[in-house]
């Protein structure tokens, strides 16, 4: 599990989503809005039913990593689930796609995303010992592609086509999500709440 304790007091950290999460993950699919399901691309036809989520995410606690195709972290604050990444098409050893999710409207914007998207790659990273990781966002969601080059992951190409089996086909900005990115990016901004006038990037495989 990963942590970064804000300069308010506030920790923030990534674990697996637990079965007392299980709720909050649902009713946030189940109850998106018009609005979201544009802005995300969702294939809403092809949302699965609740109890169809909850038996997957069981069974996914029951599987070995090495068997397991799609990963779910809960993205906490102070102890509480806020939101989730999850890793599809997972090849372990090899790569997977991260998608990231904000339950809490009243939690977005607010500059918490970056850190537990990063606190995420690298639990993946380390989990299913990756080599590659990608995140395609659509195109057009703008605080979604705002949050990967605020981090600094490069942008690979645009492409057509769908991110997951619940997306529609659509324009998707394909980021390539670099461990070491994800590593630096925690570590400056760990630094900067505690020394805020020190400019100076410190690489967090050197601490």
């Amino acid at each position: 599990m990963g942590s970064y304790p804000t300069a308010n007091l506030m920790e923030l950290t990534v674990r697996p989503l637990a079965a007392t999460d299980f709720d909050g993950f649902i009713n946030y699919w189940r109850g998106l809005s018009p609005t979201e399901i544009e802005t995300m691309g969702v294939a809403i036809d092809r949302m699965p039913s609740a109890t169809r989520m909850r038996s997957d995410l069981e069974r996914m606690l029951t599987t070995r990593n090495k068997d397991v195709r799609t990963f779910v972290l809960a993205w906490c604050v102070n102890g509480e689930a806020i939101g989730h990444s999850s890793l599809k098409a997972i090849v372990p050893g090899e790569s997977g796609s991260i998608h990231l999710h904000m339950w809490r409207t009243d939690l977005r914007g607010k500059g918490h995303g970056s850190h537990l998207f990063c606190l995420a790659v690298v639990d993946f990273y380390e989990r299913f010992k990756l080599r590659q990781m990608i995140c395609e966002p659509k195109a057009d969601n703008v605080a979604a592609n705002r949050l990967l080059q605020r981090i600094g992951f490069p942008l690979i190409f645009t492409r057509v086509g769908k991110s997951s089996e619940l997306s529609v086909v659509c324009k998707l900005n394909r980021y390539d999500i670099v461990r070491e990115i994800a590593d630096d990016y925690l570590t400056w901004t760990w630094v900067a709440q505690r020394q805020p006038s020190q400019k100076v990037w410190i690489s967090k495989r050197g601490i």
